[in-house]
């Protein structure tokens, strides 16, 4: 992204101070000079996020924030300019620093946060999978399917500000960061989206065939179609990096660039590629990182 619309994202959240005055029990808060930042580590375990948010007495330039290596733009919101920071399900859970990066007339100035992550486990799972099925890993279109899923994952539009998430449908979701092995393969994940490490990505919901999907949330579709691995695959822009990806679908009812309302209809579930069972898999991506969805459901509700 550039340092433009870095600028744009983050003048458009300074019309007053920031709201909701009093910190968590959680929160960190620290001021320097005229500028309060406030980082809530509270869903920072792995897989988790971590919100940051800043307000000044003057007017800044571009804002941003990084976590572990990985960097995320202030963007307007209802509360002021808030960065939403990613934690891998890798990541080691433990002391932290938060680095918040502003530039301003005499240059860029560089600011450090402690923070503790907290700690949460998953538990490994095997999955088995049928030859049919193991056929899909081997074949050679698999990295081109993966590069066009990692395209879509990779948006980072300013608007619209992303709203409410909900689940696409019914029942309780499964298997987020769980450490997979499919039957003969220890790589299925890196090989459905490109992306390092094997920590499951999504949420699976198991459905009867036919069960309505909807959209997690408002959005623009950037991707509908069938993929090998992930099979009828939608993917929605929630705007500021938030992304849904709704796969194992047997029918789509969308496509790219339509505008879609939370709750519209997507589709139908299926046990399209690499789906062990007739189901649903959710998963929600925050800067090209896979994050538990339910996570985002909180922050965002």
């Amino acid at each position: 992204m550039t340092r433009a619309v870095h600028r744009r994202a983050f003048l458009a959240g300074l019309a007053g101070p920031l709201l909701g005055a009093r910190a968590s029990a959680d929160e960190v808060v620290r001021r320097v000079g005229a500028v309060t930042f406030r980082a809530d580590p509270a869903r920072a375990f792995p897989g988790g996020v971590l919100v940051a948010r800043l307000s000044s007495r003057g007017r800044l330039g571009a804002a941003w924030a990084l976590l572990e290596g990985r960097r995320a733009p202030f963007y307007a919101s209802g509360n002021g300019p808030r960065a939403l920071l990613p934690v891998s399900a890798d990541s080691e859970p433990g002391a932290a620093s938060l680095g918040v990066g502003l530039a301003a007339r005499g240059g860029e100035q560089h600011i450090l946060i402690p923070v503790a992550l907290p700690a949460r486990a998953y538990e490994p799972r095997h999955v088995f999978i049928g030859e049919d099925k193991r056929a899909l890993l081997r074949d050679p279109d698999v990295p081109r399917d993966a590069r066009r899923l990692l395209a879509a994952v990779r948006t980072e539009s300013e608007r619209p500000v992303p709203g409410p998430l909900s689940a696409p449908a019914g029942g309780s979701g499964r298997g987020f960061g769980e450490r997979r092995v499919y039957t003969g393969f220890a790589d299925a994940e890196s090989r459905i989206d490109g992306l390092r490490g094997e920590r499951h990505r999504g949420l699976d919901y198991a459905l009867p065939s036919g069960t309505p999907v909807r959209a997690p949330g408002a959005g623009r579709v950037l991707l509908a179609g069938p993929l090998l691995l992930s099979g009828g695959t939608v993917a929605i822009d929630h705007g500021q990096g938030v992304v849904s990806v709704l796969q194992h679908l047997s029918r789509i009812d969308v496509r790219p660039g339509d505008d879609l309302a939370a709750g519209a209809a997507v589709g139908l579930s299926g046990d399209t590629g690499l789906a062990a069972e007739p189901m649903l898999q959710w998963r929600v991506y925050l800067h090209e990182v896979a994050v538990d969805p339910l996570v985002l459901v909180a922050v965002l509700g």
